[in-house]
């Protein structure tokens, strides 16, 4: 009997097997499909810069504030100049196509992988393309975006109609390039630092034969800030480790606020941030190796090393990773990072260290008798750091409540906060997030530098919670006290108790955010009694569990369905003005003066000829749109007027002298 099912059970493993690898590839191949339909409508959108380029100038408003803001920044050349306008262009054009071809936009995002492959890393490593990886680069064009957009490691980025972006292959000057080396155009060493004699491989010796690489060394007129997004439906292990390799460019001018950065990030579902790490570039960091280029230009690079994000907090649940990288806010000097390896590698060594929060949930502390609780978790240093400090921060919305400068308990790779209720306040309320900051010293050659790894909290949702403080039963019943609308606040929505909840309300919370509407659990039951109702379009759920705090809604729909805003796309102003390309003069016949006016755009040379070609007046302007010629001493007949746009296209019109 045990070898019949012994058999059984080798031919259902087999089977499952199967069916898994089939969903691999009918995923790869949907993913492969929407690249080759994205890479398309590339070429659209170049073909339609192209035919439009010169049927359009930027915005006055725009074109003066670009100006302003390099003489303010930076020395430029005329050429510099003339190829930030251009570039800003470019970008609005690229603004307009998605507005005209909505449409177009759906193939650029990567679709999720399917619940039933979980957090399987079916590409972390890019040999098979790109697939369910979703691209953009958010090409602040400046001043256009003013100096505001720009918050350092802070810096906000998102899908908007206009900046997502098909990698292309080989192709170094691109904002997004797939690295292959199986593929033509192929470089085995980064070309930026091969310039200065340094070989820096553009492939991780370790892995396959592709990786990706986010940003260019372009310059001027736009601060590109590239970012790569993978959504998982569901992280399966504790932590996401990769292989990244960074070139910088640094400025001995610039503060540290606005040098190029990169950043590496994980969301929650509700897009709360999990973990992450942010490198500027600086030359005291000694993570970076110094090419000193000029008196005003230093290039900062990186060999291939690895890091680790903690998703401990979101083990089966939704996820999302980010990697970010930008030029500096002024956009004259670039920051680039090659990444490999996203999942399925072990990183043995983070060079940037680790620190890791355990998780945590304290459900209305014992105030009054100041019962101590522990709160502990593990790190790992930086390469060649030394511990300096582990901090316990207490926030609440946040605003920093207290602070626990040592550990009580520290070995060399774990620590323990012993916390005393009361330092929460003498009747606290509400919940309760727990910042642990860890500082380690480097000894750089600049002298030392100091790293900072924080974990911004020990679990998703509270870590100590004063919110509805869990007793026995509750009863709700139809008083309008008890009913919940849609302005309803979090503590009421979410109800607790250690025994039972009856229920005879009417729930109508719901806004198609599964955070936002209700959910009620109890240690033995949770009863809906007649009186109760929730009404079309709310978000309601009940389930056995005691005083958790746990108040993630409990179905395999979630997972399905889950909330991944960084997938939601918003349409931006285009700052375009259409030329209208013609011109009028008047008054047409004339025997003395004419005007001649164009419309929605400026000329700066204006000519007459005979209808036989002879030349007879000929005057370059100051860029206008309007001007005055006497024309009263030419003779009685047709004459050419031609004028000269600001983009040198050439427009004519007849003009009868009687």
């Amino acid at each position: 009997m045990y070898k019949i099912y012994k058999k059984v059970l080798i031919w259902f493993v087999v089977l499952y097997s199967t069916c898994i690898s089939a969903q691999v590839n009918e995923y790869l191949d949907a993913e492969n499909t929407r690249i080759s339909q994205s890479q398309k409508t590339e070429l659209e959108v170049r073909k339609f810069v192209s035919d439009n380029f010169k049927k359009y100038k930027l915005s006055h408003d725009v074109n003066d504030k670009l100006i302003q803001h390099l003489k303010e920044e930076e020395e430029f050349t005329d050429a510099e100049l003339k190829n930030a306008i251009n570039k800003e262009k470019i970008y609005e054009l690229r603004k307009l196509f998605f507005y005209e071809n909505p449409n177009k936009k759906e193939n650029y995002l990567a679709k999720p992988i399917p619940n039933s492959l979980r957090e399987q890393c079916v590409n972390g490593d890019f040999e098979n393309n790109t697939a369910g990886y979703t691209f953009w680069s958010d090409q602040h064009p400046q001043p256009a975006s003013g100096t505001d957009f720009f918050f350092s490691c802070a810096t906000p980025t998102a899908l908007t109609a206009s900046n997502v972006i098909t990698p292309t292959v080989n192709d170094f000057n691109s904002t997004i390039t797939l690295i292959d080396n199986t593929s033509p155009g192929y470089q085995q060493y980064d070309p930026v630092l091969a310039s200065f004699g340094v070989n820096v491989p553009t492939l991780n010796t370790n892995s396959g034969t592709k990786c990706i690489k986010l940003n260019n060394q372009e310059g001027y007129g736009s601060s590109d800030q590239t970012t790569v997004s993978r959504y998982f439906p569901n992280i399966n292990e504790a932590t996401i480790e990769f292989n990244f390799s960074l070139i910088m460019d640094n400025k001995p001018a610039h503060g540290q606020d606005i040098q190029p950065f990169f950043r590496a990030r994980v969301y929650d579902q509700f897009n709360n941030i999990v973990d992450e790490f942010c490198i500027v570039a600086n030359p005291e960091n000694c993570l970076f190796e110094v090419i000193y280029v000029s008196r005003t230009r230093r290039v900062l690079y990186t060999d291939w090393i690895c890091a680790r994000l903690n998703v401990g907090e979101i083990l089966n649940q939704p996820g999302t990773i980010e990697f970010t990288v930008s030029d500096c806010q002024p956009s004259a000097h670039f920051g680039t990072v090659y990444i490999d390896n996203i999942c399925g590698f072990t990183c043995a060594t983070p060079q940037l260290g680790a620190l890791n929060t355990n998780p945590i949930n304290i459900n209305c502390p014992d105030v009054a008798n100041n019962e101590p609780f522990q709160v502990c978790g593990t790190f790992q240093p930086p390469v060649n750091a030394t511990l300096n400090t582990i901090v316990l921060n207490i926030m609440q919305n946040g605003s920093l409540v207290a602070t626990i400068n040592a550990p009580t308990q520290l070995t060399a790779d774990t620590f323990c906060f012993t916390v005393f209720p009361n330092l929460l306040g003498a009747n606290p309320s509400g919940d309760f997030e727990l910042l642990t900051t860890a500082t380690f010293n480097v000894s750089c050659p600049a002298g030392t530098f100091v790293y900072s790894i924080s974990d911004n909290s020990a679990n998703i949702g509270p870590d100590i919670s004063f919110v509805d403080c869990c007793i026995p039963t509750l009863y709700l019943s139809a008083a309008a006290a008890n009913n919940l609308d849609n302005l309803a606040p979090m503590a009421i929505r979410q109800r607790q108790r250690s025994n039972w909840i009856i229920a005879a309300n009417i729930v109508s919370v719901g806004d198609n955010a599964l955070s936002n509407g209700v959910i009620y659990h109890a240690g033995n039951f949770v009863e809906l009694t007649p009186g109760f109702e929730a009404e079309f379009g709310a978000q309601f759920a009940a389930y056995p569990e005691g005083c958790s705090e746990n108040y993630i809604y409990k179905n395999e729909t979630q997972n399905n369905n889950s909330i991944n805003t960084i997938e939601k796309i918003t349409d931006e102003t285009i700052n375009l003005v259409k030329i209208s390309r013609g011109f009028t003069i008047y008054p047409n016949p004339s025997s003395s003066t004419i005007d001649i006016k164009m419309k929605d755009s400026q000329f700066k040379k204006v000519s007459i000829t005979t209808i036989d070609g002879k030349m007879v007046y000929e005057r370059k302007v100051e860029p206008t749109d309007t001007t005055q010629i006497d024309v009263s001493r030419y003779a009685n007949g047709v004459y050419i007027i031609n004028i000269t746009s600001e983009d040198d296209e050439l427009l004519t019109e007849k003009l009868i002298k009687n």
